[in-house]
């Protein structure tokens, strides 16, 4: 399988994304990046400028709170059990923040709370399946992308309704 690469920023963040031939993202990995100028570095064919704008302004629908997720092109490799668990994170909402018990409750799996975090740690699609939304009863766990970023995005989403209520009385 070939794949192409790109790494962007956005600030504050910069990404790194694959994708394979057939333009569906398989990885996405992001961290605190404080360069303020936009960039970008194609690591493979042109084709994939178009895959990045299309990321590009799903991340601003997330951002900018219209969609609960980031919504492009992808697939994963899972197994049944860990597809059920993502797909169900697609439905949490914005600032919907959940205990991995909770939520092997909400799948149906009453007691399969470690089960649910393992599904969690495996997956390679962090805000397409927004997995910083759980967190571990005694406070947060485990990212992949890092405790800082996870505390930031709960904290941003918690938040919402006070960002985008002050972003209009600006405009």
């Amino acid at each position: 399988m070939k794949i192409q690469e790109a790494i962007f920023n956005v600030f504050p963040f910069e990404f790194h994304l694959t994708w394979n031939e057939g333009g569906e993202l398989i990885k996405l990995q992001f961290k605190f990046s404080f360069e303020i100028k936009p960039k970008i570095k194609i690591l493979s064919s042109s084709i994939v400028l178009d895959w990045v704008k299309n990321f590009y302004y799903s991340l601003l629908d997330y951002w900018n709170f219209k969609e609960n997720y980031i919504k492009v092109p992808h697939k994963i490799w899972a197994t049944k059990f860990q597809i059920k668990v993502l797909k169900e994170l697609q439905s949490l909402k914005i600032g919907e923040v959940l205990t991995y018990k909770e939520f092997s409750e909400r799948i149906g799996f009453k007691k399969a709370y470690r089960a649910v975090g393992l599904a969690l740690s495996k997956n390679p699609l962090p805000l397409v399946y927004p997995c910083h939304r759980i967190i571990g009863n005694k406070g947060l766990t485990g990212y992949s992308q890092g405790l800082l970023l996870k505390q930031f995005l709960i904290y941003r989403e918690l938040n919402h309704k006070f960002l985008t209520s002050n972003v209009k009385k600006m405009t």
